[in-house]
């Protein structure tokens, strides 16, 4: 359990494919995560048994879910993502992405 976190404090873990990720505020329930990307970058695509709801803080992503075809989102943009499906993102400009994950994502804490 994490009950505070400052973004700009927080260690970043870089991802495999070219991210940085910071574990903000979790419980057992529900976790906060940070998510930086440099422009023409693109996530994996991949799932997890999480629920996930994003935030794009700044920049600009194509957000790519199965079943649907892409949406472009800019600044104050969101998304869900139910459990077990494939997404992934492709960005256009450097990107920031606020996602909220339940239950929290073990994987992310574990060293």
């Amino acid at each position: 359990m994490k009950l505070i976190a400052d973004a700009a404090h927080e260690p970043a873990v870089a991802t495999p494919d070219g991210a940085e990720r910071r574990v903000l505020s979790y419980g057992a329930g529900l976790m906060l995560v940070e998510f930086r990307f440099e422009a023409d970058k693109a996530s994996w695509e991949h799932s997890h048994p999480h629920e996930q709801i994003g935030y794009v803080v700044e920049g600009e992503i194509d957000f790519c879910m199965a079943g649907h075809e892409p949406v472009r989102l800019r600044q104050g943009g969101s998304y869900y993502v139910p459990s077990g499906v494939r997404h992934y993102i492709k960005t256009y400009a450097p990107t920031v992405l606020l996602d909220a994950f339940t239950p929290m994502r073990q994987d992310f804490v574990t060293k």
